[in-house]
């Protein structure tokens, strides 16, 4: 087993070389393609209760000052992901689902710093268990972070409500919110709660996304923003303390997207 998690370590930091120390500083591919395998590794000894399947998600958390320039590594990091399933898989292993690298903005890293991830995509973690560097993938709201009563008018007719920290918006039929728009991307946006409020991050979509007829790649959502993707209109409401009276959501409507 050991020459196989060299091999591959050498084969991810050899796919990782040119993006990653780019992005970050020479020698971080090295580094990164090893934390990838001995996580993954030390997921498959610790689990008992997946005997012989690899964990199916790996959530590489990046500071908020690199995430456009990650973006550019979207492609590298999906040949990553194939490669390490095909090399498991090899091994007589096996995925529930397709290994996926997720990208996720963090304000609470320094600008070169990562966070790494990793778990099945629908196992909970246990009650009280601490935040490691390794750890299941949770959807569990956390009080403290989310707005009080978010939620999404969609094109003035459905209203979908926000209770999850991490929420993706697409064209993809395993996102949160489904949108069935051609011209929206099958992963557009990703909302992540902190601190009362919704930070929208656009994941380089093909439409782009616009708040209030703006084109941004990340902002704060606000009470009454109008979020345009493709031709759908998402239209944003939350409970804010500073606030001393309510916005009416449906009254800022603009009309049917043309």
């Amino acid at each position: 087993m050991s020459k196989f998690l060299e091999s591959l370590e050498a084969k991810l930091q050899g796919l990782l070389e040119g993006t990653v120390d780019r992005v970050l500083s020479p020698g971080a591919s090295r580094s990164l393609g090893n934390s990838l395998v001995q996580l993954i590794n030390q997921k498959l000894r610790e689990d008992t209760s997946h005997p012989g399947t690899v964990p199916d998600v790996i959530e590489l958390h990046v500071s908020l000052e690199r995430w456009d320039t990650w973006q550019a590594a979207r492609d590298t990091l999906d040949e990553v992901a194939q490669e390490i399933e095909n090399e498991w898989v090899s091994q007589g292993y096996f995925f529930q689902n397709h290994l996926k690298i997720r990208l996720i903005p963090s304000s609470d890293l320094a600008v070169e710093d990562i966070d790494i991830k990793t778990g099945f995509e629908e196992i909970q973690p246990e009650e009280g268990t601490s935040p490691t560097i390794l750890q299941v993938i949770t959807r569990a709201p956390s009080p403290e972070a989310l707005p009080k009563n978010a939620c999404f008018i969609i094109n003035g007719e459905e209203m979908v409500n926000l209770t999850s920290p991490l929420i993706k918006v697409g064209r993809r039929t395993s996102n949160d919110i489904v949108i069935k728009d051609p011209l929206v991307s099958r992963d557009h946006l990703q909302l992540r709660a902190q601190h009362g409020h919704y930070l929208l991050f656009d994941l380089s979509s093909t439409g782009g996304t616009y708040i209030n007829n703006r084109q941004v790649k990340s902002a704060t959502l606000k009470p009454g923003d109008v979020v345009r993707i493709g031709k759908t209109i998402l239209i944003y409401n939350q409970d804010h303390a500073q606030h001393s009276t309510s916005t009416n959501i449906l009254n800022v409507f603009p009309g049917d997207p043309k």
